[in-house]
Formats: C-alpha cells, sequence, structure tokens
C-alpha cells in the first residue's frame, strides 16, 4: 500500500463519516411532522370545547337548533380527526421507509468498512510478518525516504483507529435507526386502535344528530315561526348596521368637503390641485393608518371570546332541521361558555349601541374603513362615542337557541366578510 493510496483512504474515511452523521431522514420528514403535531392539537381543543358546550347544556332536556348546531360541529371535529390520522398513518409510512432505507445503507457502509478494515490488517500482519518498523524504517535509502516511511506508519495506524471508530459510530446509529423503526411501527398500532375507537364515537354522535333533527321536525310548525322571527330580527339587524354604515361614511364625506374648500382658499390653484387628488383618495391621514393597521391583522385578530367555536359559518346554507329552508349568516356565530365575557378584536370607536329582539344587545365598532358588530350581548358596558382598545371589555355573551352564543361580523363599508379568515386560527 503506497503513501498515494493511504491518503486516498483517509479522504475517502473522512467523507463516508460525514455521510454517515448526516441524519437526512430527520430533515425530510421533521417539517410534515410539526405541522401534522399542530392540526392535531388544535382539533382536539376543538373537539373538547364542543363537547363542553353539549355537557353545559346536558341538564336542558329540550332539543334546541342550538344544540343541533354544535353537535354538527363535533361531527365535524371528529371526521378531521380521523382524518389527521389517517394522514398520521401515511406520514409513518413514509418514515418507516426512510429508516428502512437509511438502515440498508449504513448495514452496506458497515460491510465496506469491515472489508476495508481487514484488508487492512491483513496488510499490517504482511508488514509485521517481514521485517519490523525499525528495520523498515533504517532500511531507507535516504534520509527524505525515512521521513516518507515514518509518515506511512503514522498514517497507516491512525487510519486503522479512525477505522475502528467509523464501525463502532455505524453500530450504533444501525441500533437507534432499529429502535426507531420498532417505535413507529408501535405508534402505527396505537393510531389504528385509536382511529377504530373515534370512528365508533362518530358514529354514535351521527346516530344521537339523526335522533335530535327527528325529535325537533316533530315541532315543525313552532320551528318556523321561530325561524321567521329570527330572519325579521337579522333582517332588523342589518338594516341597522347598513344606516350606521351609511352614516358615517357620509359624516366622513362630508367633513372631508369641508376641509377640501377650506384648504382650496388658502392656497393658489397649484396647490389646489394637489390638495384635490389627495383629498379624493377617501381618507385622512389617521383612518389611512388606522385602515391599513386593520389589513395587516387579517388572520392575527384575537377571538371575541375567550373560549368557544364557530357553530354556524359565514354564508348561504341549508337550515340544520328544515327541509328547503336555507339561512343566511352575515357573520359567524360563536358558542362560548354562560356569561362569557367579550371583547373586542381592534382599537377603534364605538358607534351604535342598540337592543334587536331576539338577538340581544349589539355593539358597532369602527376602524377606519371597517366595522366590527358584535350581537346577542346579555350586558353592555360601552357606550357610544366610547374609543376603545383591543380586548376591551364589550359585555357578556347571551343565550340563544338553548346555548350561549354570539354573532361576530365584520364589514368594510357596506360590504359583508367572512370573519373567519380575519381571526387568529384555532
Amino acid at each position: 500500500m503506497t503513501f498515494k493510496k493511504i491518503t486516498y483512504f483517509v479522504v475517502f474515511l473522512s467523507l463516508l463519516g460525514s455521510l454517515v452523521s448526516n441524519d437526512t431522514f430527520a430533515q425530510r420528514r421533521k417539517n410534515s411532522r410539526a405541522q401534522l403535531e399542530i392540526e392535531k392539537k388544535r382539533n382536539l381543543e376543538k373537539i373538547a370545547e364542543t363537547k363542553q358546550a353539549l355537557e353545559n347544556t346536558k341538564e336542558k332536556k329540550e332539543v334546541t337548533v342550538g344544540k343541533i348546531k354544535a353537535i354538527k360541529e363535533q361531527i365535524s371535529s371528529q371526521e378531521e380527526q380521523i382524518g389527521l390520522m389517517e394522514q398520521d398513518m401515511e406520514l409513518i409510512d413514509m418514515e418507516m421507509q426512510d429508516i428502512v432505507g437509511a438502515k440498508l445503507r449504513l448495514e452496506q457502509k458497515l460491510d465496506t468498512l469491515r472489508h476495508e478494515y481487514a484488508a487492512m490488517l491483513y496488510g499490517a500482519s504482511k508488514i509485521s510478518g517481514k521485517v519490523n518498523q525499525l528495520s523498515f524504517l533504517f532500511s531507507s535509502s535516504s534520509f527524505n525516504d525515512l521521513i516518507m516511511r515514518y509518515k506511512y506508519l503514522q498514517q497507516y495506524t491512525d487510519n486503522r483507529k479512525s477505522q475502528v471508530a467509523q464501525i463502532i459510530k455505524v453500530v450504533a446509529l444501525l441500533r437507534e435507526r432499529q429502535a426507531n423503526l420498532e417505535g413507529k411501527k408501535s405508534d402505527k398500532k396505537r393510531i389504528i386502535s385509536a382511529k377504530l375507537t373515534e370512528a365508533q364515537y362518530l358514529e354514535q354522535l351521527k346516530n344521537r344528530q339523526t335522533e335530535m333533527v327527528g325529535e325537533l321536525s316533530k315541532k315543525e310548525k313552532d320551528l318556523r315561526k321561530e325561524f321567521e322571527a329570527t330572519k325579521k330580527s337579522v333582517n332588523k339587524l342589518e338594516s341597522s348596521i347598513a344606516t350606521v354604515v351609511a352614516r358615517e361614511i357620509a359624516r366622513k364625506n362630508r367633513e372631508r368637503e369641508l376641509k377640501q374648500d377650506r384648504e382650496a382658499k388658502l392656497v393658489k390653484n397649484k396647490a389646489k390641485k394637489s390638495i384635490t387628488k389627495n383629498v379624493t383618495k377617501g381618507l385622512d391621514d389617521e383612518e389611512t393608518a388606522l385602515k391599513k393597521s386593520f389589513e395587516a391583522s387579517k388572520a392575527r385578530l384575537p377571538w371575541p371570546v375567550q373560549r368557544g367555536f364557530i357553530s354556524d359559518r359565514f354564508g348561504i346554507k341549508e337550515h340544520p332541521v328544515l327541509n328547503g329552508v336555507m339561512i343566511n349568516n352575515n357573520g359567524i356565530d360563536i358558542q362560548t361558555s354562560a356569561s362569557a365575557t367579550v371583547c373586542t378584536v381592534y382599537a377603534g370607536e364605538v358607534k351604535d349601541v342598540t337592543e334587536i329582539p331576539g338577538l340581544g344587545n349589539v355593539v358597532l365598532i369602527q376602524h377606519g374603513e371597517y366595522f366590527t358588530v358584535y350581537a346577542n350581548l346579555k350586558q353592555i358596558f360601552l357606550f357610544v362615542g366610547q374609543k376603545v382598545r383591543a380586548k376591551e371589555t364589550i359585555g357578556t355573551a347571551g343565550e340563544s337557541g338553548g346555548v350561549t352564543e354570539i354573532n361576530f361580523q365584520i364589514w368594510h363599508n357596506s360590504q359583508h366578510l367572512n370573519p373567519e379568515g380575519w381571526l387568529i386560527p384555532r
């Protein structure tokens, strides 16, 4: 074995060591696993909240639309949980494939290292069998040859030590991969068992929902009366909010026109044109800043209640009980705990406080071009014209349909927005 070959082998071992130590399996799956765990935790919290909501109404034997909305949301969360479990098993299968692949590569490397080490031992035995190291050194033809032979023996010894260290390291990694593989197999068995349990519970929930809908359907006449009354209340709320929003837009327009007229009298024609151009943007500096900051808070607004879940989503959908009846929600309904505190989601000014039969107390807060609406409140602690901060207490949640529930809306001038996309995901 020449000195050149020894040097090349040292480089090869160094590169091999860096490849073995690089945990490609963990890097490939880390982000997917972390995201899945976040979603699972979030959904479990949602399931716990819907269970609690149903538990809170357990003493009230009467079936209501609110209870049906709660169990419907629980079924949705339960189905999502089963879906997440299936994703978990798929991810485990991929992780197991990675581990098996890593094991195979390590076994191949270990086999290579052992063969190389055996060859080195054989080479060492040949050297020690013919001449000892001293005679090998002193049989040099020159001083330079002596130095080269000394370096050769030194590197040969170092290579043998490095080879042993690499073998030990690869064996340890193989044991670690085997332990990981066994752990993943156990995880998969546990998830399969848990999925079966969750599926059985889901079936129970669906049966209970069917029973509740059937029971409430017997009171269809009363239910239709209730629906019509609620529809009138919602229309009244819509009209009330629209009136306030239109009033505020008109007021701001008048203020801008007066400001423009005053400034037009104080400046020359050139300056006047510049001012006109700026004013027609629609908002003054303070309003523009508030509008931009509110828009920048999309998907980051706090929830108006500390705990709760969305029991009815934005837009048009079928009535949970009445066939052929469509309902429209300009915001979202959030079920929460009895007498829960309701808070502002953003800084602004209270523009309206009113009471609407069937929807309790209603508060409207302006944030530049945006407005937030908090309906079905039992108590209110604010007044018109009051400046409020984010997370400031508005009042307490009221009861609707046999459950504690509020309606939350976001308007951009006269346009309804889906509040779900603005709140921090839960």
